[in-house]
């Protein structure tokens, strides 16, 4: 077919490979018309704004470099001050107070961590920023205590900027092909991010949909991916199946032969067409090769530092490798100074100069997936008391059953990957974001509403009862 031939022809480029400014000015002015012409319906609030850059920090990240960054950061840090003063008073439920005084003891633990290892406090604030920001932009939203028709709006806002992103990301590949840095309008450098926003999308509009997905659903869902494809990300295909088949899982009893027929044709095919699209996973190394999903499996085990041969070498290699190095180092000696606070970041941005990747059995270079790197940038105490915090926001969620999911994709970034979902705002108020939509489509009363509905039942009953005449 012809257009396989085209998609052939394609070829990827990595993020080192450098864009000529005028392609960059071409790209985002064609986006900003795609916007101009398409979107309607803005209401100016601040929540409108903070989803709105979150969506658009390529914009100013590519066109004015790291001014544009800082101008990005402080205005999220204005948008978040006048979101916290127009809070209103709310009762936190018995997760959010926890989270809320484990994010406390975490930042006493992280700025102490930079103290004791002199590092500038500045720089220490500058760190701090990507893990504050989404606990409180969390606190925030729970505090202006949305109406159903405000939600309802933010909630259709969400997913008509996705569908953006897929746009942006179609004209990503047209004018600048495929390449890792530049994500629609989210970012300029790295692809990962796309992988957040194909998942949390999808899982999100299970949601809203109840999981009854018709043609057109599926459709949507499917062409999420093309926000992490067009970045040629290679995880979001062994991923994304497997996110799927969870959603679908529950629903597999309900209509029996229909969901396991699609069960079965979405997630192979998803497989199949990922493994050939992305150069890495075939054989050939191109766009559109040959399906081999044994070489495909032996390359993600190589990458992650899993393989024969590299489990075999005098020091762990890949995200996976390194982090189980890290992780066994710090359980052989859980008290030592490292292992407690960390080596906390200099303004170089590396880790110390007292920092040895070989005392931990690292090779030099290496990736680190982002559980190692916490432990060694703020030490175990910190790096658990963050994950436990999002946790905590996860199961926030009345719908268990979701919660576990979202649950299963953060520990697996974390775990395995970049860990973005904890570490990058950019992703981390997204996640944010999505649970609270989430926790609004999912309307299950707690116990005390639960207790108070009986109790008016039973006081029904006995007024009726006290009105009958005596027998």
């Amino acid at each position: 077919m012809k257009i396989f031939e085209q998609i052939r022809h394609f070829e990827f480029i990595t993020s080192t490979t450098e864009i000529p400014y005028s392609q960059i000015l071409l790209y985002y002015f064609i986006l900003f018309a795609i916007y101009v012409l398409f979107l309607r319906g803005l209401k100016p609030t601040f929540l409108t704004m903070t989803i709105l850059l979150m969506l658009n920090q390529g914009f100013f990240e590519s066109l004015f470099g790291a001014y544009g960054v800082t101008s990005v950061k402080a205005g999220f840090v204005v948008l978040l001050i006048i979101l916290l003063f127009r809070m209103k008073p709310v009762k936190l439920s018995n997760k959010e107070k926890i989270a809320l005084w484990c994010f406390v003891v975490f930042s006493i633990l992280f700025y102490l961590g930079y103290i004791l290892n002199d590092v500038s406090i500045v720089w220490a604030s500058y760190q701090y920023y990507k893990y504050a920001f989404p606990v409180i932009i969390y606190f925030a939203i729970k505090g202006h205590d949305f109406n159903e028709t405000q939600t309802d709006y933010y909630t259709n806002l969400f997913f008509k900027l996705m569908v953006f992103q897929v746009i942006f990301s179609v004209v990503k590949i047209l004018l600048l092909g495929l390449r890792e840095n530049i994500t629609g309008s989210i970012a300029n450098l790295g692809g990962g991010i796309g992988i957040g926003y194909a998942v949390m999308g999808a899982i999100t509009y299970w949601v809203i949909k109840k999981g009854n997905f018709k043609a057109k659903d599926w459709r949507f869902v499917i062409m999420l991916l093309i926000i992490p494809a067009a970045s040629g990300k290679r995880a979001i295909w062994f991923l994304y199946p497997i996110i799927i088949v969870m959603l679908m899982w529950e629903r597999v009893s309900k209509n029996f032969i229909y969901n396991v027929l699609t069960v079965i044709l979405i997630a192979p095919l998803l497989i199949y067409v990922g493994f050939r699209l992305n150069p890495s996973l075939n054989p050939e190394r191109k766009l559109w090769g040959s399906f081999d999903f044994q070489y495909a499996v032996d390359y993600a085990l190589s990458y992650s530092g899993m393989s024969e041969e590299k489990l075999e070498s005098d020091y762990a290699q890949g995200r996976w490798g390194s982090s189980v190095a890290i992780v066994d180092e710090t359980i052989a000696d859980p008290l030592s100074k490292e292992a407690l606070i960390g080596y906390a970041r200099s303004r170089s941005g590396s880790y110390g100069e007292h920092f040895r990747p070989e005392d931990y059995g690292l090779m030099p270079g290496t990736m680190v997936s982002q559980i190692g790197s916490m432990i060694i940038q703020m030490g175990w105490p910190a790096a658990f008391l963050i994950i436990f915090i999002f946790l905590l926001f996860i199961y926030s969620i009345p719908d268990r059953r979701i919660a576990h999911i979202i649950t299963f994709y953060v520990l697996w970034d974390t775990i395995l990957y970049s860990g973005s979902m904890i570490n990058a705002p950019v992703q981390s108020v997204l996640l944010v974001y999505c649970i609270w939509i989430i926790k609004y489509n999912v309307k299950i009363p707690d116990v005390s509403e639960c207790h108070e509905l009986e109790s008016s039942i039973i006081e029904n009953k006995t007024l009726k009862l006290s009105s009958l005449p005596d027998a």
